[in-house]
């Protein structure tokens, strides 16, 4: 669990994930709610390739302490992502809530379908297997330990990370896996939703 303690310093995967709930996006809001599993999947892929190389200078993230990602069934994926957000939501980082306007797509539910019957554990409650599009936003706590990860980023990196949220937090989800799976047809080789996506 993150020491709040601890000096301020970004050195893991998990801090992105908390660094990109904190950053505003289009409202100019920090903490800005971020809409569904598969986008921040998505994002933070995207984040890796188009973001991370620019971002790391002066952090001890490398590619490979980052999220790797592998073609899967519904486009670029790491199982990571999902264990990281539920970490967070466990230790109370970051808190879940239906979203109030967006419909869950079903690409997002058979998503993360399949990460839940990959889990070595099994569901005590039935109801968890029915997927509702949900909402993340860092907690009190989150806000605390983030607000300093997000001090100690030089201003090229918070302009980065800005930048980034506004493009892809708000973009229609459909929208952002066409971008995804255009620029990207090496992760999307074995998705079952490729023509539905692209249109073709």
């Amino acid at each position: 669990m993150p020491d709040v303690t601890q000096c301020a310093s970004i050195n893991n995967r998990r801090d992105i994930l908390l660094l990109l709930l904190y950053s505003p996006g289009k409202t100019s809001e920090i903490n800005e709610p971020i809409t569904g599993r598969t986008r921040l999947v998505k994002m933070l892929f995207l984040f890796r390739e188009e973001v991370l190389p620019h971002f790391r200078k002066g952090t001890e993230i490398t590619e490979e302490t980052f999220y790797e990602f592998f073609p899967w069934n519904f486009g670029p994926f790491s199982p990571r992502v999902y264990d990281d957000l539920e970490f967070f939501l466990l230790h109370g980082f970051i808190e879940s809530s239906l979203a109030p306007t967006e419909e869950a797509l079903p690409e997002s539910a058979a998503e993360w379908e399949k990460w839940a019957s990959n889990l070595e554990t099994e569901w005590e409650d039935e109801s968890v297997t029915e997927y509702d599009e949900e909402e993340f936003k860092l907690s009190e706590k989150g806000l605390v330990f983030t607000s300093r990860l997000f001090s100690s980023l030089k201003d090229e990196q918070r302009s980065l990370l800005c930048q980034f949220k506004a493009r892809t937090a708000d973009v229609p989800l459909r929208g952002l896996l066409r971008y995804v799976y255009s620029k990207y047809p090496e992760q999307t080789t074995k998705s079952e939703i490729r023509e539905d996506v692209l249109g073709y």
